[in-house]
C-alpha cells in the first residue's frame, strides 16, 4: 500500500487521578453497552441497550475508539485514527498525592512508546479533582498532578515545548453525586468519595501526524 500522510487525530488518554476505593486498571474504556455475539443490543426503537454502569464519559470513549457510533449520537463523536486508554483512579498518584506510583509510571511509558514516530502539533494536559475539600486546594492539586504527567513526558522523549499542563479544579464533572443522607443512594461519606472517583482525572490529548 502506498505511504500516505494521514491525519493522526487525537490521542486521548482519560486519566483518572487520586482516588480511594479499588478500581481495576484497564488498557481501554469498558464498553458501556450490553453485547451479544459482538454486537451491540438494540431496542426495538433503534436504541443501544446501556449497561448499568453506563456514564456519559464511557459513552465519548466509545467515539475515540470509533466504536458504537450508532449509540447516543449526541454524545459520541467517532474519529478515525483516535484512541483513549482509561486507567485507575490508584493507578497514577496515592490518594491526596501527585508522586507518581510504579502502576502510574508503567502506564505512561506505555502511552509514550504509542507516540513513537508521531510528528507532534501539541499534547494538552488537564487535570481534574472532585468538589471535595477546598476549591483553591483542589486547583493547586489538579495543577500538581497535570505538572508530574507534563514532567514525566518530558523526561521519555516529548518535547517539553510541545507539552501544556493546566489543572483544572472542580471543572466539569462527569458525574455529579448528592451528599450523603439517611434516606439517599448515598448514605455514607466513604460512598461519596467512591461515586466521585471517576472526577479525580486528567485528560492528555495528543494531536499530530504520523506516515502510514
Amino acid at each position: 500500500m502506498m505511504n500516505t500522510k494521514t491525519k493522526f487525530g487525537m490521542l486521548i488518554a482519560s486519566v483518572a487521578l487520586a482516588a480511594s476505593g479499588a478500581v481495576c486498571a484497564a488498557d481501554a474504556p469498558a464498553n458501556p453497552y450490553v453485547q451479544a455475539a459482538g454486537q451491540t443490543l438494540m431496542t426495538n426503537f433503534g436504541l443501544c441497550v446501556r449497561t448499568g454502569y453506563w456514564t456519559p464519559a464511557l459513552a465519548e470513549a466509545q467515539g475515540a475508539l470509533g466504536q458504537n457510533c450508532q449509540c447516543d449520537t449526541d454524545i459520541i463523536k467517532c474519529e478515525a485514527g483516535a484512541e483513549r486508554v482509561t486507567l485507575s483512579a490508584d493507578t497514577l498518584f496515592a490518594f491526596n498525592k501527585a508522586v507518581l506510583k510504579p502502576e502510574g509510571i508503567a502506564k505512561l511509558t506505555k502511552l509514550t512508546s504509542r507516540m513513537s514516530g508521531l510528528t507532534l502539533d501539541v499534547v494538552m494536559i488537564n487535570g481534574y479533582a472532585d468538589r471535595i475539600g477546598g476549591a483553591a486546594y483542589n486547583q493547586k492539586l489538579s495543577q500538581r498532578r497535570a505538572d508530574a504527567v507534563k514532567t514525566f513526558l518530558a523526561e521519555h522523549g516529548v518535547p517539553a515545548a510541545r507539552i501544556h499542563a493546566e489543572g483544572k479544579g472542580q471543572a466539569d464533572p462527569v458525574v455529579n453525586c448528592p451528599n450523603p443522607s439517611a434516606k439517599g443512594e448515598i448514605k455514607t461519606f466513604k460512598q461519596l468519595i467512591e461515586c466521585l472517583q471517576p472526577n479525580r482525572r486528567a485528560v492528555i490529548e495528543v494531536k499530530g501526524t504520523r506516515n502510514k
